[in-house]
């Protein structure tokens, strides 16, 4: 399991690659982000943050030198408007770009 060096601010999940760096809604942001961690290279974490007022439903990014993908979603409908898909495609696309 690897973490940031802001590991007390880090919870685990009952993925060993999926961690909240935030409150945790059980809205369906903890499956989404499990799918997109199954679906990528294991040397990559997923961190996710969620919370109101967010102008999109997820918005993510990558933190190259950490080997983290951070998901930021949006608490009142966490899993809807985009294709998880569409995610995970732009993510590889991501990981690759990086590598």
């Amino acid at each position: 399991m690897s973490q940031t060096d802001d590991s007390e601010l880090v919870m685990s999940t009952e993925h060993p690659r999926v961690f909240y760096e935030s409150l945790r809604f059980d809205r369906g942001e903890f499956e989404k982000s499990a799918a997109i961690a199954d679906s990528i290279d294991e040397e990559w974490d997923v961190h996710i943050t969620i919370a109101p007022y967010r102008p999109y439903n997820i918005q993510y990014g990558l933190d190259v030198e950490s080997r983290v993908v951070w998901l930021d979603f949006y608490s009142v409908r966490p899993t809807e408007g985009y294709d998880v898909k569409d995610v995970i495609s732009d993510i590889r696309q991501g990981i690759e770009d990086a590598s």
